[in-house]
C-alpha cells in the first residue's frame, strides 16, 4: 500500500499516525511512573512485567485505534554465561498499524535472552517487545538503562576484597616525595681556556687581569692565540692551547 502512495498522501497518512502516537504518549504520561509488579525472588529485584505491558497497551492501543504486530526475521543462538548457558537472539520486525487508515510503520528490534533452561527465547522475545514499547512511547518505569542489570551482576564473577587484620588501621595517602638527586658521575676536568689561564696567572702573581687586558688590547674579540701570546710574554707556564 505505502509503495503506491504519492508523496502528499504518504505525508498526510504518516502525520495522522504520528498524531495518534503522540495522543497515546499523553495518555501514558497521565498515568505517571508505572509501578513494577513483577518480582524476581531469586535475584531480589522488581520489574515491569510482560503481562503489565500487554494489559497497559491493549487499553492504550484500543483508545487510539492502533494495532501492533511483529514478524520474526531471524533467530540465532549464542553461548551465554556459566550459570545461564543458553543464549537466544531473535530479530523481530514490529509493525504499528493505524486501524482507521491502514497506514503503518515498521521497526526492527533484536532481542537477547539467556537462561539455564528453555526460556532464553521467551526472554528474548519479551525483551524486544518491552524495548520497542518503552522507547517508542517513552514508558516511565523508573529504570535507568545505563544501570547494570541484576542478571549481569549475578553472572559476573568478581574476586572478594581482602582486608588487613588491623581493623583500626586507616588508609594513608602516599606523600609527595621530592625527586631524588642523582649523584654526579666522575667526569674528567674540563681543560682551561687560554683566557682563564691568563686570569689565573695574573691573580697568582698579584697582577690585575683588567689592567693586563687593557695594556695588551685584549677583549671579547681576541682569539685564544692572543691570550696565549700575552701569557707567554708574562712568563706563564703553557700546557697545550
Amino acid at each position: 500500500m505505502i509503495d503506491r502512495l504519492d508523496i502528499k498522501e504518504y505525508l498526510s497518512l504518516n502525520a495522522k499516525l504520528q498524531t495518534k502516537k503522540n495522543n497515546l504518549r499523553k495518555l501514558l504520561n497521565e498515568k505517571g511512573v508505572l509501578k513494577k509488579e513483577g518480582n524476581n525472588t531469586f535475584d531480589k529485584y522488581k520489574y515491569f512485567s510482560e503481562a503489565q505491558y500487554k494489559e497497559l497497551f491493549t487499553e492504550l492501543f484500543s483508545a487510539c485505534s492502533l494495532e501492533l504486530k511483529f514478524t520474526e526475521l531471524s533467530y540465532d543462538t549464542f553461548e551465554g554465561s556459566e550459570k545461564q548457558s543458553n543464549g537466544r537472539m531473535p530479530r523481530l520486525e514490529f509493525t504499528l498499524l493505524d486501524c482507521d487508515t491502514g497506514f503503518y510503520e515498521r521497526t526492527i528490534i533484536t532481542g537477547e535472552g539467556i537462561d539455564k533452561g528453555d526460556k532464553a527465547g521467551y526472554k528474548a522475545y519479551t525483551g524486544a517487545l518491552k524495548y520497542y514499547l518503552a522507547n517508542t512511547f517513552m514508558v516511565a518505569t523508573g529504570d535507568d538503562p545505563e544501570t547494570e542489570s541484576p542478571e549481569a551482576k549475578m553472572n559476573d564473577k568478581k574476586s572478594k576484597p581482602t582486608y588487613s587484620k588491623n581493623t583500626n588501621a586507616k588508609a594513608v595517602a602516599p606523600k609527595d616525595e621530592p625527586p631524588k638527586e642523582e649523584t654526579p658521575k666522575n667526569e674528567p676536568p674540563k681543560e682551561l681556556s687560554n683566557r682563564d689561564r691568563l686570569v689565573i696567572f695574573c691573580k697568582d702573581n698579584g697582577l690585575d687581569p683588567n689592567s693586563i687586558a687593557k695594556e695588551y688590547n685584549l677583549n671579547g674579540k681576541s682569539s685564544p692565540q692572543d691570550f696565549l701570546d700575552v701569557l707567554i710574554k708574562l712568563g706563564g707556564e703553557v700546557k697545550g692551547n
